[in-house]
């Protein structure tokens, strides 16, 4: 049997949930409860999206018990014990239970994922907002996992004139800026995080969620693309540097319909393999090729880029 995606929501009320007898609702609440944990009584449907079929699960709780977390944790981890009867490969989890994410033992689709996975078409969208050309574009990546600086420059490094790397660590990378050099003559900066020095900056890609002041080194009216740090120190940036632009999040449209991100990573990493591998264990160059196919299966196109939920406009 083929494997499936999961979306993974709770139940309204109470009534909704799918008792296998009617009347266990009418007992005491502590009996009501130990049922649903020991039998834990699923509502299940079948469900298609972007053609491929998966599965849309109720678990037995309602949004106003979410907070009561040993409950809450006791079913997801009787959930855990069955979800493979399922056959389920990949899960995406609805914003009601996103504190409880990390207490799922499957593969959950991610909304800052599936952005990274299509930074190319980010950057595009923005080079269309800024009036500006490609060939015209300084590029800098922070780096702060090498995996996603090493996915970025593999998708940016071609047709562009100027890219600098900010990196506690130069020497990762100093073989493959002498390879691009080698095919391409673009000469690639590395440098580390001073905050005295000025890096010519208009489109800067964030892989670094820890606290650092390298954003006083920017460029004015730079947009910085973030789709890793936390909401306060997105704040502190812009507090401090209201210059520039903080891109936290996009909108992704596939055929023109506007797709969830967790759903599209979670159909996408319930497909294929080596997503599979490349977000649990991260990325490798040989990969990049056999990445690019998997993408061009379906029509992605970048809708409003956002700041802090606010959508900025050229």
């Amino acid at each position: 049997m083929y494997k499936k995606y999961a979306i993974i929501s709770c139940n309204k009320e109470t009534g909704d949930i799918n008792f296998r007898n009617p009347f266990i609702r009418f007992f005491p609440k502590k009996m009501v409860r130990n049922y649903i944990i020991k039998k834990l009584p699923l509502n299940i449907t079948e469900i298609d999206y972007l053609g491929n079929l998966g599965l849309d699960i109720k678990l037995p709780i309602t949004e106003e018990e979410l907070i009561e977390e040993e409950y809450t944790k006791a079913i997801i981890d009787e959930f855990n014990r069955r979800h493979l009867i399922y056959n389920i490969n990949t899960l995406v989890i609805s914003k009601e239970l996103k504190d409880y994410r990390d207490c799922f033992e499957s593969i959950v689709g991610s909304e800052k994922a599936v952005q990274f996975l299509y930074i190319d078409k980010v950057i595009k969208k923005i080079i269309n907002l800024s009036n500006k050309e490609l060939k015209d574009m300084n590029f800098v990546i922070i780096d702060g996992d090498n995996s996603k600086t090493r996915f970025i420059i593999d998708n940016i490094y071609q047709g562009i004139n100027s890219l600098t790397i900010v990196t506690s660590k130069p020497e990762i990378f100093e073989e493959r800026v002498d390879e691009i050099y080698d095919e391409t003559g673009l000469a690639v900066g590395i440098t580390n995080y001073n905050v005295n020095q000025e890096i010519s900056s208009d489109i800067v890609i964030n892989c670094n969620g820890d606290k650092n002041k390298i954003f006083y080194s920017f460029d004015e009216g730079s947009y910085i693309i973030d789709f890793v740090s936390d909401d306060d120190k997105v704040k502190d940036i812009l507090i401090k540097r209201n210059d520039i632009n903080v891109i936290t999040g996009v909108d992704i449209y596939v055929d023109d319909h506007l797709m969830s991100k967790e759903l599209l990573h979670g159909i996408l990493l319930n497909q294929n393999r080596l997503l599979r591998s490349m977000f649990l264990y991260g990325y490798k160059s040989n990969m990049f090729e056999r990445l690019d196919k998997i993408k061009s299966k379906y029509h992605v196109r970048i809708g409003n880029i956002y700041q802090r939920g606010e959508e900025l406009q050229s």
